[in-house]
């Protein structure tokens, strides 16, 4: 039979949570308020004024958190605008609630993992060491800390933790993979599509998201790699750089990739190659997001990719 919570407890319960936001909303300055002027006060606070309701509340702020950084990335420009140059303060300090409030809900720390490093890598570690201290048999958290430690360069950090993890008994054959590949080709782009692939499979659509969003840079990196070598063999073969990309035009179809009016090759998102005649060399549109020299892609999600783009 299944137990049932008496209804006087729930209710008791949700009752608790009035008095316990009366005092949150007295914490705000006085004044206008906006979005980054709100109150906080220590999750161990809020944790003993939830009346043992703390895993309901770290529940409402675990909300408030994603609608945060929901409201942040739309204000910005939305799937694929880069996260570390959005101002998002509040972020580390709402995720150490969630956490201090339950910290066995383990989704706040897979989040964690993936946007806090944008802002703060040291927090991003700090956060996911404490979600594997409180929960150990989590081998995913082992997961997201390896990632944290190969985007940031520590590779032998990053091997040692997939292999912590990979003991799991229900951790993946390729947790010890991943391990070897970090002492191997830890800085490689086989390396960045191997990490970034796995969270193609997250429960959070923001993870998913920024999944499919590095890799369509590292599809857009290989692009370029070919249209290098193509541009470098037809200069090898007649002795001077191509005209324009129309001289070019049968092969760059042949190479799968889509064409403007102009016979302009389109890296993933629409953005057309640029061929510099004076150095007879293959680049990025200067406005292509995908490119991680881009000014805007800087930090250390996009050094990783940058770090990628060498190997």
């Amino acid at each position: 039979m299944t137990a049932r919570i008496p209804l006087f407890i729930v209710l008791a319960g949700l009752a608790s949570l009035y008095p316990l936001q009366r005092y949150i909303d007295s914490s705000k300055p006085p004044g206008a308020v906006n979005e980054e002027t709100l109150y906080f006060t220590s999750g161990k606070t809020l944790k003993r004024m939830s009346l043992g309701m703390s895993s309901l509340t770290a529940d409402v702020y675990w909300i408030r958190t994603v609608q945060y950084f929901g409201r942040k990335v739309v204000d910005a420009g939305g799937i694929g605008v880069d996260t570390r140059k959005i101002d998002m303060k509040l972020l580390a300090p709402l995720l150490d609630i969630v956490v201090t409030l339950d910290p066995h809900e383990i989704s706040p720390y897979r989040f964690g993992a993936i946007f806090l490093p944008d802002h703060d890598p040291q927090a991003a570690i700090d956060l996911l060491q404490r979600g594997i201290d409180a929960n150990p048999d989590q081998w995913r958290l082992y997961q997201d800390l390896g990632f944290i430690y190969w985007h940031t360069g520590q590779y032998q950090q990053a091997a040692e933790t997939y292999e912590r993890g990979s003991a799991n008994p229900a951790a993946p054959f390729w947790m010890k993979d991943a391990g070897g590949l970090m002492k191997i080709k830890g800085g490689s782009r086989e390396a960045a599509r191997s990490i970034y692939s796995r969270y193609l499979d997250s429960d959070d659509d923001n993870i998913r998201n920024h999944a499919r969003w590095r890799l369509g840079q590292l599809d857009a990196l290989d692009q370029l790699d070919a249209l290098n070598k193509l541009v470098s063999a037809f200069k090898n073969q007649v002795r001077s750089c191509p005209a324009d990309w129309s001289v070019l035009a049968r092969w760059t179809a042949r190479m799968g990739l889509p064409l403007n009016d102009l016979s302009e090759p389109l890296d993933p998102l629409g953005q057309p190659f640029i061929l510099d005649r004076t150095t007879c060399e293959v680049r990025f549109s200067p406005g292509s997001a995908l490119n991680p020299k881009w000014p805007a892609h800087t930090g250390p999600l996009c050094n990783s990719i940058a770090r990628a783009a060498r190997g």
